[in-house]
């Protein structure tokens, strides 16, 4: 029987830490900020994570700068954790916010969900991937460190 509790609390522990690099992702199945669900079942080139405010800020500022188009240029998706965010912030203040940026912003609702990405605090996490194949995580700051590993 501790043998079965045991094998429990280490399998629970891994499903639980963020992804590695060399590791597989599993496919994302996400809202947008007008509520449209979006499935990436491959990967883009570039993940982008925001989660805080402070970061997702970064982000949200110099993606808007860039045009409509940038993103998908760039084989890039943005997701912004707000699983931490009360709904009322959510509904009253964050979402008709984000419902202004000409780019779109993926939604991770899920606290769960969010353990799975790497992260490090007052960072943005930016993830390179080869299909679904985890090959580079850089934490970053700036708007110049942004523009870079979007563009590299």
């Amino acid at each position: 029987m501790k043998k079965v509790v045991l094998f429990a609390l280490v399998a629970i522990s891994l499903m639980a830490a963020p992804y590695k690099i060399g590791q597989s992702v599993m496919p994302l199945d996400l809202e947008d900020q007008f509520g449209k669900r979006s499935t990436l079942k491959l990967m883009p080139k570039t993940l982008i994570m925001a989660f805080e405010k402070g970061t997702g800020a970064t982000v949200n500022e110099y993606l808007a700068l860039q045009g409509k188009e940038y993103l998908k240029k760039n084989n890039a998706v943005f997701v912004a954790d707000i699983s931490q965010m009360p709904n009322f912030i959510t509904q009253a203040f964050a979402l008709p916010k984000m419902r202004k940026y000409p780019h779109t912003v993926l939604l991770i609702r899920d606290e769960e969900q969010g353990l799975n990405f790497p992260l490090q605090e007052e960072k943005i996490t930016v993830m390179k991937f080869r299909g679904n194949f985890l090959t580079k995580i850089d934490f970053i700051s700036t708007a110049d460190e942004l523009k870079k590993a979007i563009e590299q």
